[in-house]
């Protein structure tokens, strides 16, 4: 939580883009979950795991060039959409 209050990110933000993001993606080498979405004019990136049925976030971030980190990502294999 501390993080988020660093980044100015707020949790249910995080919680929104989870449960309902504008892209998903598998992250192959983390074995974890990618969602994307727009929060206040600003893309979030949260990248999380399912665990049984709870979520456990690992990292979340603004991305300031989407395009070119989801390229980057799907080329080298390390993501795949869902």
């Amino acid at each position: 939580m501390q993080k988020l209050s660093m980044r100015s990110i707020r949790r249910e933000d995080v919680e929104r883009i989870i449960l309902e993001p504008n892209q998903r993606f598998a992250d192959v080498e983390h074995d974890a979950r990618v969602a994307i979405g727009p929060v206040n004019g600003r893309i979030l990136v949260a990248v999380y795991r399912v665990v049984n049925t709870d979520v456990k976030v690992i990292a979340v971030y603004h991305a300031s060039r989407l395009e070119k980190l989801v390229s980057s990502k799907a080329k080298r294999g390390a993501w795949r959409e869902t």
